[in-house]
């Protein structure tokens, strides 16, 4: 049988065929390893100049080392720049080195985990209209399923220029390699950013082997925006791209609100300022931890953070400040300029006319707790400040905010709405336990003043600044006191009683009970009307008429008395309460008063005790009760206040 002697042959048959396959496959090896790579340069730079719709050139040698991340250095690369540009060069580039990962071309992706730049000239340009020179338009046809990937970049040496003519914005940055065994980038950047001067120094340490682009760098960075100047020092994972940063971060400045034009973060005016705390930023969140710094004669801690990431970007702060200067608050009602400087005034107005920015009421979403612990001020009675801001979509919401005053607290909801030209703005606002004798501290008669006060304020209004708002004002104001004492003193000279004002004096002030104090304002178009002014007491009824133009700031009101018992002399004048709320004015209304001097004169060259009948003040023997359905109805109008729905 001859059949066994196929198997032999067989055998030897495989085995040529194994020797010949690998054979080619050393041969192909060989190939490849020995290619000459460089006479693909033409072919390669009209593939990619094909792809980005603008002409590439690879002028100098190309090497290509094997591997699954194979290895590829370009030497003289040539980019031109977008049609539109008067530059003709986007880009040139002395070595380009980077790395290419094999087996993700299989999956339609271009992985690129490593790339290096040498002596790179790089022009990044924005047009409004076209956009930046970097977004290439794709040709028709050409396939759109593969990606992209980029990994580390880095720019060994070299100059990056950008410019943005619409927004006046023109930089360069110069970069270095220095260090032998330890190497260090420095970048020096300096020119125009929003039309404010600009200069900043970024130094990166990097390892021996710095090729390999480690996870984390060293890096320390300084340098001024206009007035706002930063430092930080710390790590960073994406030199190339400033990102990944962990560091320890201070800010200072003339004012929070030069950042808006820096950052795009609507922050409100303030004085100087100067932040230190730990800045972290992870791809579009950004962070600023446990900072604490000093704005003018107030200190601020707390966390702030910003997510670019969302459309429009959000804003989440948790702010707390143990002493608050109140004038360092002046900038949220716009009394305060963008430079920090206090905002001009038209001639003999108090109000602030400073102008709200809509595009900041609608530049970001915001979350913002804020706990002032202490309030610091010279004259007006204000102790502390909670509130909760949000702001989402133009609309701002404050609630709860609450004002501590006067041993007692204004609290409520106040909304703004700045989604048309005109910002619509509601104030419920509920008062309560402000004390009597802490609300007029300059009087020096706390023993005599004793009561709390309580109320509702609710307001409708429109305009683009708290004078324009209180000027087109809608709504109601509401004060009660039940119960109290007053000073005796000041019953006394509110009807011009100058003989009992003149026993007080010498036998010392004393507490009046007081059955009621009520103050019932509405308004309209900015005219606050006094409904009801009114101070029972079992001395003196006193009732006040006039109104508050809250659109001119004028004050036209008038207390007049009605006393409950007799006295010898008393001119019984009403108390006029006018001028402006810049230079308010109390006096006497002279006229009834001058009257009854005159006729007291006359009455004295007739017959002497005369002369004092005109002054004498009988019982009025008004002993009606002003206060019991009053009281009522204003409780009743009080009562669902949101602060006490709380």
């Amino acid at each position: 049988m001859k059949t066994p002697a196929v198997l032999p042959r067989l055998a030897r048959w495989i085995g040529w065929l194994v020797g010949i396959l690998a054979a080619l496959l050393i041969g192909a090896t060989l190939l490849l390893y020995y290619f000459p790579w460089d006479r693909l340069r033409p072919h390669i730079a009209h593939e990619v100049s094909t792809r980005l719709g603008r002409q590439f050139e690879m002028r100098g040698p190309l090497q290509v080392h094997l591997g699954w991340q194979t290895r590829i250095v370009a030497h003289d690369l040539y980019l031109e720049n977008s049609p539109w540009s008067a530059a003709r060069q986007m880009a040139r580039v002395g070595t380009l080195d980077l790395t290419l990962d094999l087996p993700a071309l299989f999956h339609q992706r271009i992985e690129l985990p490593r790339i290096v730049l040498t002596q790179a000239d790089i022009l990044l340009e924005r047009d409004p209209q076209r956009g930046g020179n970097w977004q290439f338009d794709r040709p028709p046809g050409s396939s759109g399923q593969w990606r992209l990937v980029t990994g580390q970049m880095a720019l060994r040496e070299g100059r990056l220029r950008f410019l943005d003519p619409a927004a006046d914005t023109a930089l360069v940055a110069n970069m270095g390699m220095q260090g032998e065994h330890v190497g260090q980038l420095s970048v020096a950047i300096e020119g125009r950013y929003r039309s404010l001067p600009t200069t900043a120094s970024v130094q990166v340490a990097l390892p021996v082997d710095w090729q390999n682009l480690a996870s984390t760098y060293s890096i320390s960075a300084q340098g001024e925006v206009g007035a706002t100047r930063f430092e930080g020092r710390g790590t960073v994972s994406e030199p190339a791209r400033l990102a990944g940063l962990d560091l320890d971060f201070t800010l200072r400045g003339r004012s929070l609100a030069e950042l808006y034009p820096i950052l795009g973060l609507p922050l409100p005016a303030t004085p100087a300022y100067r932040l230190a705390g730990r800045l972290q930023h992870h791809a579009q969140y950004w962070q600023l931890q446990d900072f604490d710094g000093k704005v003018d004669g107030s200190d601020l801690a707390g966390t702030f953070s910003v997510d670019r990431s969302r459309r429009p970007q959000q804003i989440v702060a948790d702010l707390v400040s143990k002493r608050l200067d109140l004038k360092d608050l002046s900038g949220f009602v716009g009394a305060r300029s963008t430079n920090g400087t206090p905002a001009p005034q038209p001639v003999g107005k108090l109000l602030p006319h400073g102008q709200f920015n809509l595009d900041k009421l609608n530049a970001a979403d915001m979350d913002v707790h804020f706990a002032g612990q202490h309030i610091a001020t010279g004259t007006l009675p204000f102790e502390s400040l909670h509130a909760h801001l949000q702001l989402s979509g133009g609309q701002l919401r404050l609630a709860p905010v609450n004002l501590g005053v006067a041993g007692g607290r204004i609290a409520g909801v106040i909304q703004l709405d700045a989604r048309q030209p005109a910002i619509r703005t509601h104030a419920d606002l509920a008062v309560e336990r402000v004390q009597l004798h802490q609300l007029f501290p300059r009087l020096k008669l706390q023993k005599a003043n004793v009561g709390a006060i309580g109320g509702k304020l609710n307001l409708a209004m429109q305009g683009n600044s708290v004078a324009d708002m209180l000027g087109q004002a809608d709504g109601k104001v509401l004060l009660l006191m039940n119960g109290g004492a007053v000073s005796k003193l000041l019953l006394r000279l509110s009807n011009l009683d100058l003989a009992n004002a003149l026993l007080v004096l010498l036998a010392g002030d004393q507490q009046v009970p007081v059955r009621c104090l009520a103050a019932e304002l509405p308004v309209q178009h900015g005219d606050m009307q006094v409904q009801t002014l009114l101070l029972d007491t079992d001395k003196q009824l006193v009732v006040g008429e006039g109104n508050i133009d809250l659109r001119n700031e004028k004050l036209a009101l008038r207390l007049r008395a009605k006393p409950r018992d007799a006295s010898l002399v008393a001119l019984r004048g009403p108390i006029l309460i006018d001028g402006t709320f810049a230079h308010p004015a109390v006096h006497p209304q002279l006229g009834q008063a001058a009257g009854r001097l005159t006729l007291s004169a006359l009455l004295a060259g007739v017959a002497g005790p005369l002369a004092l009948a005109p002054l004498v003040q009988l019982r009025s023997g008004d002993t009606e009760d002003h206060c019991s359905s009053l009281v009522k109805r204003l409780r009743q109008a009080t009562r669902a206040s949101p602060a006490e729905q709380r």
